[in-house]
Parts: C-alpha cells; sequence; structure tokens
C-alpha cells in the first residue's frame, strides 16, 4: 500500500473537510469582530496626606417664602413664622380614684332561698321555686324541669339522682324541700302512642318501644300491664319503674279519655 493512499479522500469528504475549516475560521473571526472594545482606566487623583480634599460647595436651597405682612419694612423682606408658644397641659390624675377599684356587678340578682322547713311539691315547682333552695342554681334546675318533662313528672324523690350531672352531697342537700303528687304526672297512652313517642321516654329504648307498637298490632288495644310482662325486652325492674307512667284509657265516641291507669 502507497503512503498516498492515506491522503486520499473522496469527494464527498473533502465537502465536509472544507465546511469544517470555513467553520472554524467562523468562529475565530466572530470572535475577533465581536470582542468588546478595551475602555480607558479612570483616572483617580491620588490624595496625599499633604493635600487637602476638594471642597465641596453647598448647594443654596431657596428658602421658603412666607409673606410677612408689615408696612413698616420692605415687602422683600423674609421672615420665618414662628408660632407662639402654648403652654404646656397636663392631665392630673386622683390617685385616690385609682387605689380604689370599682366594685364589680353581678350578672344575676341575688336571690333569696328558701329557709329549713319549707316544702314544695316537685312537680309544680318551676326555676323560679327552684333557684330559691339552697344548692340550686339556674342550671340544675333548668335540669331538674328538663328532665320531668321528659318523664312526664317525678313518681319518686329519687329519681333527682337521674338528673344530669347530680351529686350526692347536692341531692342529700335538697331532698328535704321537695314532696311528691303522683296525681300530676302526665302518663303515655300505651295504646295511642308511636314508635317515636314512646322511645323518648327515658325508661324506653327503641326496642322496647318497637316490642309494645307489635303487641298492639296483633292484639288491637293492650287493655292491661299483664298483657306486657311477658315481653322478653322488659325485666321487672323495668316495669316497676314504668307502670306509672302508662294510661291504658279507651277513648269514646266523643273523643273524651276515660282514665283507667292500673297498678300490677
Amino acid at each position: 500500500m502507497n503512503w498516498k493512499d492515506f491522503f486520499y479522500f473522496s469527494q464527498r469528504e473533502r465537502r465536509g473537510i472544507v465546511l469544517l475549516l470555513v467553520f472554524i475560521a467562523g468562529i475565530f473571526a466572530g470572535k475577533w469582530l465581536f470582542k468588546p472594545k478595551d475602555t480607558p482606566p479612570m483616572e483617580t487623583t491620588a490624595t496625599t496626606e499633604n493635600e487637602s480634599p476638594p471642597a465641596v460647595h453647598p448647594v443654596s436651597t431657596p428658602e421658603m417664602y412666607v409673606p410677612y405682612f408689615s408696612h413698616e419694612e420692605p415687602y422683600r423682606q423674609k421672615k420665618r413664622y414662628q408660632s407662639p408658644k402654648q403652654p404646656e397641659q397636663r392631665t392630673y390624675y386622683d390617685r385616690k380614684n385609682e387605689e380604689e377599684p370599682v366594685p364589680k356587678q353581678s350578672q344575676f340578682p341575688k336571690t333569696e332561698k328558701f329557709t329549713e322547713g319549707t316544702v314544695i311539691e316537685l312537680n309544680a315547682a318551676d326555676s323560679t321555686d327552684l333557684i330559691k333552695i339552697p344548692g340550686i342554681g339556674p342550671a340544675f334546675a333548668r335540669r331538674i324541669i328538663a328532665y320531668k318533662n321528659r318523664l312526664g313528672g317525678y313518681h319518686r324523690i329519687e329519681q333527682l339522682q337521674e338528673v344530669y350531672e347530680m351529686y350526692e352531697e347536692l341531692y342529700v342537700k335538697i331532698v328535704p324541700f321537695f314532696r311528691i303528687d303522683n296525681q300530676l304526672i302526665t302518663p303515655i297512652n300505651i295504646n295511642q302512642a308511636s314508635l317515636d313517642r314512646l322511645k323518648m321516654h327515658p325508661y324506653i329504648n327503641f326496642y322496647q318501644a318497637k316490642a309494645i307498637i307489635e303487641i298492639r298490632k296483633k292484639k288491637g288495644r293492650i287493655n292491661h300491664p299483664d298483657e306486657l310482662y311477658l315481653l322478653e325486652e322488659f325485666t321487672a325492674d323495668d316495669w316497676l319503674r314504668l307502670h306509672p307512667y302508662f294510661s291504658y284509657a279507651i277513648e269514646s265516641s266523643l273523643n273524651l279519655p276515660i282514665s283507667q291507669n292500673s297498678t300490677p
């Protein structure tokens, strides 16, 4: 193989070499053409120890024009207006008033309490009567009345222990002020009450209310508590608590209720 064969290029290769050389030459030419011009360094004046810094001339600001109304001096003269000195004002406080705090006024007026030996009927009492009992405030008075409305009335004084947040010390303290009249209880007509009405009572849950509705559908009506004693949804303790709150009245053609309360 001759050494000249190493330097043999085809026509296509020669074109590529020429384009490459042109591209390289263009890069160098562009770098030379677009080279930023060197700016001459700024002359700095060095100050020696003996030389003093250049004097700075103050810039004169035009004086604010304030008219001076006087006929004795020419109008050209300008004087600045100065307001007269105001006497210093101070506020003095009475130290006695600061030391004596203002007494706080109670939000609720003071209520006179019942004396020992006073007895009221629990089912007929309202919140005004209840807050007069020592130990009962507005909150407990509302709770006692709310639970009375859910029950239909208190049957025994011991039911006060079931009031929300009733504690033993308060219960023992308020019991001597109450008596109960069972005639003031509002019973539930077991033959007419709906499922929702029955389960609203604190002593009846959903399943017990549904069992009463089912037996009422089978028998048509319930005439005596003995017809409910065998229901598995109720225990003997349940009936002992519930019997004062059930009514088995029969309505006449004039829709007048006839009371037929019965006890087991």
